[in-house]
């Protein structure tokens, strides 16, 4: 295939983004009209997962096609309380194969968090946005880019501290830095060549703040409450109760309704962190289509993990397996004339992988350079030309900055089965119970519904050569009683 009938592959990545903040899936108050514009003119994906609800892993799974049990990067790569720095040295990432296979000219602009910042730099992208200089902004020390303080004072102060707004002008904000280094690559690239691109955007991760030149633009007074805000955590995991106790001590004395108020407030924060990144992604979609690159390009928005944002009274993510984490948004717009679809086939960040790679190849590659990918590309079922063969989803997590808890889930869409090494299991009936606030796995007369997904999982650990599987005996988890000895309150 020659270069010219090659096409362009960009990725819109953005950081801890729930789905329910986009309105080409539900309807919210976030005003995103440029995702959904895109929307139409692409195969909505209604069924995407993360592998592992944490930045740095999901993001080494996205270039890696690889679930963390292969590429080894199991938690955060950050400084102070991450156990793997760094992405096992002999595994190969697209940027590698782009630049040893292809004629593609190859860039990342924005977050990074695979490894440290200088991994980004030392890695075989052509391009990549500037390495620290003196005087320059301090997001690019970082591996993260977040929009802390450093980046600048607060102005507005929201839930003492954790949004608001900053003293800093939109061109010097980390998202709107990521989106110019993209633009500015694609007006200055080899037009000799197709190009694979990522623009990762640091937002909409918390903590929301936002520029005050952009402002907060949503009233807290028109912001309902998640239906799952309250959970009494009756018969879950210890774990989550704690997490959930840890976060109380640390609302400063607030009172429950308090706490809800303050969430609102948060949440106009976030929302308008959502809409700024909307902006960004209709700026950069005018540039492909100011220099002739729209139709040329296949675009693919998406996330790494979703964001609790109070959900279950939980924030960020962690050690709990909520569909408000684990789903995430994924939109194809396949080169050429554009066409609105939707898709529920269960589908993953390890798909995109796969997709890129059949993209770029022509044709479609079940590994990268010796490495088995755990993904197949969503090109065929996104044209409409392909049975999908997938009918649940497996994930995992290895642990955090709330210790070293492992978990597995699989979900079908009907139930969901998380296996909790170190903690009680859990089972959700997701057509009664969508906001999962039930645990079902030690109800007596499931033993069937159990020994059915502890099928699913054992099977899908095995093809993805998930090692912990040997430490998983599921009669342990039900026993004799229904509890394996564990008492359920």
């Amino acid at each position: 295939m020659d270069n010219t009938s090659k096409p362009n592959v960009l990725i819109l990545l953005c950081d801890q983004l729930r789905i329910d903040l986009l309105n080409c899936y539900r309807e919210t108050l976030a005003r995103t009209p440029n995702i959904t514009e895109l929307a139409g003119d692409s195969c909505v994906f209604e069924r995407a997962y993360t592998p592992i609800a944490l930045c740095s892993p999901a993001r080494a799974s996205l270039l890696t096609g690889l679930y963390p049990q292969s590429h080894h990067m199991f938690n955060n790569s950050t400084p102070g309380y991450s156990y793997c720095e760094h992405i096992r040295p002999n595994v190969t990432m697209l940027q590698d194969w782009i630049d040893e296979e292809s004629s593609y000219e190859s860039a990342w602009f924005g977050k990074w968090h695979i490894g440290p910042a200088q991994d980004l730099f030392d890695s075989r992208f052509h391009h990549t946005h500037d390495e620290p200089y003196d005087g320059g902004p301090v997001y690019l020390n970082t591996t993260n880019w977040n929009n802390k303080r450093q980046i600048a004072p607060l102005v507005q102060s929201v839930g003492r501290g954790a949004a608001g707004t900053l003293d800093v002008g939109m061109e010097g904000f980390p998202d709107v830095a990521a989106a110019r280094y993209t633009q500015a690559f694609l007006r200055s690239r080899d037009a000799t060549r197709p190009f694979f691109a990522v623009c990762s955007f640091p937002g909409p991760h918390f903590p929301w703040m936002v520029p005050e030149e952009w402002g907060i633009r949503y009233d807290a007074a028109d912001i309902e409450m998640w239906p799952n805000r309250y959970d009494t955590y009756e018969g879950k995991p210890i774990n989550q109760r704690k997490i959930r106790l840890l976060n109380e001590a640390n609302a400063g004395g607030l009172s429950a309704k308090e706490q809800d108020q303050e969430l609102k407030e948060m949440l106009a924060c976030c929302f308008s962190y959502m809409e700024l990144i909307d902006e960004m992604v209709g700026e950069i979609v005018s540039t492909l289509k100011e220099l002739d690159l729209y139709e040329d390009t296949a675009i693919i928005f998406t996330a790494d993990h979703g964001d609790m944002a109070g959900s279950h009274g939980l924030m960020n993510k962690g050690a709990y397996m909520y569909d408000e984490i684990y789903r995430i948004p994924l939109l194809l717009k396949r080169p050429g004339p554009g066409g609105a679809s939707r898709n529920g086939s269960f589908v993953h960040l390890m798909d995109v992988t796969a997709t890129c790679l059949h993209l770029m190849e022509g044709t479609e590659q079940d590994s990268l350079a010796g490495w088995r990918l755990h993904g197949q590309s969503l090109l065929p079922l996104a044209a409409g030309e392909a049975e999908w063969a997938r009918r649940m989803h497996y994930a995992e997590y290895h642990g955090d900055w709330y210790g070293h808890y492992s978990a597995r889930m699989v979900t079908d869409g009907r139930w969901k089965l998380v296996w909790n090494l170190t903690d009680l299991c859990e089972l959700y009936d997701l057509e009664d119970d969508p906001y999962e606030l039930h645990n079902r796995f030690y109800d007596a007369g499931l033993e069937a519904v159990r020994a059915k997904y502890f099928d699913y999982l054992i099977a899908e650990a095995r093809r993805t050569g998930d090692a912990q599987l040997r430490l998983l005996e599921p009669q342990i988890e039900f026993g004799a009683q229904g509890t394996g000895g564990l008492r359920v309150r």
